[in-house]
């Protein structure tokens, strides 16, 4: 990703590699091309990219405007501007004035949202992702309607549509032979 044509160029702090020990110094590289991986793909590293806006919800817009991401940050006191951050950004979790204590509060849900991953775990989130609620009927075998079963009669087919309809007085009409349009 630091090799790219047009990111190398870009970086602004840190940038060492050590290929054959798979060693990335922290880098931070600023307002690389939209179209190279650093910001395309998820990265697994100390990179950070940085895009500069005129304003801070430019910033939000940048955000919606991409796969919603595992998780976002924001850092500031203004309680307004938290606010707006948690309402208009979906993300897989958000942390206010922190990168990372999110993940290690076990009451909190972490999980992606879309693209990021589907569930969430911690506690009970984890059992709940990962448990399957199963939905049972149980009916007994009196009055079991003729209706359901082929062969589908002009008849059978005008009920079962009008029933379908959720059109009861249709289905009442259908039942004794008759189409509402006749009526």
């Amino acid at each position: 990703m630091l090799k790219e044509n047009g990111v190398a160029n870009k970086i602004v702090h840190g940038g060492q590699t050590i290929e054959e020990k798979l060693k990335i110094s922290p880098t931070i590289v600023v307002d690389v091309p939209e179209a190279s991986s650093i910001m395309q793909e998820e990265i697994f590293g100390p990179l950070l990219p940085i895009v500069t806006v005129e304003k801070i919800e430019d910033g939000f817009q940048v955000i919606r405007s991409k796969p919603k991401p595992l998780a976002a940050y924001l850092f500031t006191n203004n309680k307004e501007l938290q606010e707006q951050f948690v309402q208009s950004v979906s993300a897989g979790g958000i942390s206010i004035n922190d990168t990372v204590l999110h993940v290690t509060v076990k009451d909190l849900p972490f999980g992606g949202v879309g693209e990021s991953g589907i569930g969430a775990y911690h506690g009970k989130f984890s059992y709940e992702t990962f448990s399957h609620k199963k939905g049972v009927l149980y009916r007994s075998f009196s009055g079991d309607a003729d209706l359901r079963y082929p062969p589908y009669t002009q008849k059978k087919k005008m009920v079962l549509k009008a029933l379908l309809s959720s059109n009861i007085f249709a289905a009442i009409w259908a039942f004794f032979g008759f189409s509402q349009d006749s009526s």
